[in-house]
């Protein structure tokens, strides 16, 4: 069953939250942004964000699709019920 939208919102404020954590302690390392990106720690939590980011892409098109589907629902409706 697909994670509603709070739970991936709320996963992602944590995933955030550990990235920018891990990437303070690598700054204090003396490593440059462009350096992270060799750390594999840091790879992970950043394909952990953009994982949750497209499942919450993928809610916004299916919350999208359910929308039409009842404008639909109660265009037809009305039709029916004028005729």
């Amino acid at each position: 069953m697909p994670l509603s939208r709070p739970t991936l919102e709320r996963q992602l404020q944590a995933a955030n939250a550990d990235l920018a954590t891990f990437a303070k302690s690598l700054q204090e390392k003396g490593l440059t942004e462009a350096q992270f990106k060799k750390n594999t720690k840091w790879r992970q939590l950043n394909a952990n964000i953009r994982t949750i980011r497209r499942r919450i892409a993928a809610v916004t098109q299916t919350e999208a699709n359910n929308a039409e589907v009842v404008k639909r629902k109660a265009e037809r409706l009305a039709g029916a019920a004028a005729e």
